[in-house]
């Protein structure tokens, strides 16, 4: 009988990483498939002669996972579904007996099918409380009024999964090395080199149907010392010119310390399915223009200073850092992660446009409130205010930090947000 072990970062630990969750896995079984950042799923049969029973099995993985810092909660069924269910129904460890899932899961509550707005309020008006509840009614009817959506739905209560665990393997990597009977003293000469690299990267991408979404050189010197380098495009590229000039770039700004004896370029292939455009569709720049654009860029500030923001673990407002920029997986499976929230029939929020840097003002009070602002992005009169919320952090370091926000409509139906850090009024940023 099959056995899935499922492997879950908890909400209090660490930032998941699928990686340290792979090895883990990999660890224990040969049969690993990955579900996502937070969690992985592994083969459990036939491991008994190994590491012991199931509950032995869950142990050692959580222990293995503790060693690499990531708190895990681990649940092992008869399929993928009923063993994250059981991750998620209750902490620690949990092992469903051999042919019981549908009976576990019976009391569970709807809410870990993750069920859009709309659906879980049609649940509720059908009185739908518990998996066991919405596995009991009747398949035919359930499609005449959810269609395939219901099925689905009731397929996953009775934790019915027959989909077999997809085996995870290794990314390809495709490297090309030239060795040199001569060291390459100067810039010119090893560029030369590299397009020729790229050209045999970028021929072999091409017989694949795959493009390259990372670049990776590693530069042998005639000293023995090592020169390595990474360029991360803006978008997967599969052209000589766009990788040449990329990698050009980015030795121009990091040149070898020294003659180089061999050079090695290694490309991560990503296969990226044709899209038919329309006519309205709006126009979009060259991948190889963006990418060519960047790695200039790149050459004058440094590649360090070029990529997206991604928010720190801190409460301080505008705490980021730049990571390179990485198009999702899902954009090019052809998702419909692009369509608006409109489309999607949910209401777009308010976003906070914010001043880089907080631009001065001067605010009047009347009974400790805000009722009039002058700055030199505007002057107004408050017509509604909400605040005080207080922000602090970072006050066992010796750069604290504290202030008061405010959020406030003015006269002209502007919305913005001010800060008073005890000492002056600041105009934070504008909502859109």
């Amino acid at each position: 009988m099959r056995r899935i072990a499922c492997l879950l970062v908890c909400e209090s630990s660490a930032l998941p990483a699928s990686r340290e969750l792979l090895e883990v896995a990999l660890a224990h079984s040969p049969r690993v498939e990955e579900g996502g950042a937070d969690h992985v799923y592994l083969d459990a049969t036939g491991l008994r002669g190994l590491f012991g029973s199931e509950e032995q099995l869950a142990r050692r993985l959580v222990a293995a996972a503790g060693e690499r810092g990531k708190g895990i909660q681990v649940g092992i069924a008869g399929n993928r579904i009923s063993a994250r269910f059981a991750c998620r129904l209750r902490g620690g460890i949990t092992v469903v007996a051999p042919g019981g899932d549908a009976a576990y899961l019976g009391a569970a509550p709807v809410a870990l099918l993750e069920l859009s707005p709309e659906m879980a309020t049609r649940l509720d008006r059908w009185g739908i409380r518990t998996l066991g509840e919405l596995a009991a009614l009747p398949s035919a009817a359930l499609f005449e009024r959810l269609g395939a959506e219901g099925p689905r739905l009731q397929q996953l209560a009775r934790g019915e999964d027959p989909r077999p665990l997809r085996p995870w393997t290794p990314p390809p990597i495709l490297e090309e090395t030239v060795a040199l009977d001569d060291a390459v003293e100067s810039l010119g000469p090893l560029v030369e080199l590299v397009s020729e690299l790229a050209g045999r990267v970028c021929d072999r991408l091409a017989r694949r149907g795959g493009s390259a979404d990372q670049l990776e050189w590693a530069c042998v010197l005639a000293d023995g010392r090592r020169h390595e380098g990474r360029s991360v495009p803006a978008a997967p590229l599969s052209e000589r010119a766009a990788v040449t000039a990329l990698l050009r770039a980015a030795l121009e700004a990091h040149p070898p310390g020294g003659p180089v004896a061999s050079l090695t370029l290694r490309a991560r292939p990503v296969r990226i399915p044709a899209a038919q455009t329309f006519l309205g569709d709006p126009v979009r720049s060259s991948p190889r223009l963006v990418t060519a654009t960047l790695a200039r860029i790149a050459a004058l500030v440094g590649a360090q200073q070029i990529g997206v923001p991604v928010p720190l673990d801190s409460h301080r407002p505008d705490a980021v850092e730049l990571a390179p920029f990485r198009v999702p997986d899902a954009v090019f499976e052809g998702s419909t992660e692009g369509r608006s929230a409109l489309e999607d029939g949910v209401r777009p929020a308010l976003a906070l446009r914010r001043f880089r840097p907080p631009l001065p003002a001067g605010v009047t009070l009347v009974a400790g409130r805000p009722v009039e602002i002058r700055s030199r992005r505007l002057a107004a009169r408050i017509v509604v205010s909400a605040g005080p919320w207080r922000v602090s952090g970072e006050w066992w370091t010796e750069r604290p930090w504290l202030h008061d926000e405010w959020d406030v409509e003015l006269g002209e139906g502007v919305i913005c947000r001010l800060t008073q850090d005890g000492s002056a009024w600041w105009l934070d940023g504008i909502y859109d």
